[in-house]
């Protein structure tokens, strides 16, 4: 399950990535695409807990960096991760973000006293959904970074007005139909779901595949 957890979180990080770059800037992330490709790999063959949280480690690095050089030209550039206090408009992006899918999750969940799952079943929903979501905002203009953050406490925070704007994106945006795993089409709200039943699947029958949703 560990496997196909951050094997899927890197996968949905390369489309991302992918998707990020403008017309002929694939250069520019050839290389980190290339190592992402490996690293994915390398989870099929990871020989313990520790070393599989070290190829994420590595590619989350790769793909940050990557990600913060390919938003610079939006004002959302960044050189890596910062997260207690963020540093960037980003950073408060992500924070928040990953902040609002793991609080809903845990409702899917269902009990306080399992929330270390929460944090591992989030891992490819922040690629699949939270990054993409997010290019969508900055890459539209509707998101600023000289509008909707503020400085608070030595970090970088959402501004009220850049919250509810947020929200109200995010809330649309989970509610549009799309294509779900079992074929049928239903709002992106299904997906958290689906992977909580497959997961309850995989626990009662560990021969039963964990199917984490995919960005083509």
């Amino acid at each position: 399950m560990a496997r196909t957890l951050v094997a899927s979180k890197i996968a949905n990080g390369r489309v991302v990535l992918q998707r990020f770059t403008r017309r002929g800037g694939r250069p520019t992330v050839e290389a980190t695409l290339r190592r992402l490709g490996q690293l994915q790999a390398l989870t099929a063959k990871a020989p313990c807990a520790n070393h599989l949280r070290g190829l994420e480690g590595a590619a989350a690095a790769q793909y940050f960096r990557s990600l913060g050089s390919l938003l610079e030209g939006d004002g959302f550039g960044f050189a890596v991760r910062s997260r207690r206090p963020p540093r960037t408009p980003f950073d408060a992006l992500c924070g928040f973000g990953y902040g609002v899918l793991w609080n809903a999750l845990l409702l899917h969940v269902g009990s306080a006293h399992h929330a270390a799952l929460v944090s591992d079943l989030i891992e490819p929903l922040r690629t699949y959904l939270v990054d993409p979501f997010h290019g969508q905002l900055i890459r539209s203009g509707q998101m600023r970074a000289e509008q909707h953050f503020e400085p608070n406490a030595g970090g970088v925070y959402l501004s009220e007005a850049g919250r509810r704007l947020w929200l109200q994106a995010w809330s649309a945006f989970m509610a549009e139909p799309i294509l779900l795993g079992d074929g049928n089409s239903g709002p992106r709200w299904e997906l958290l779901d689906q992977l909580v039943q497959s997961f309850a699947r995989f626990v009662d029958d560990p021969k039963q595949p964990l199917l984490v949703p995919l960005r083509r």
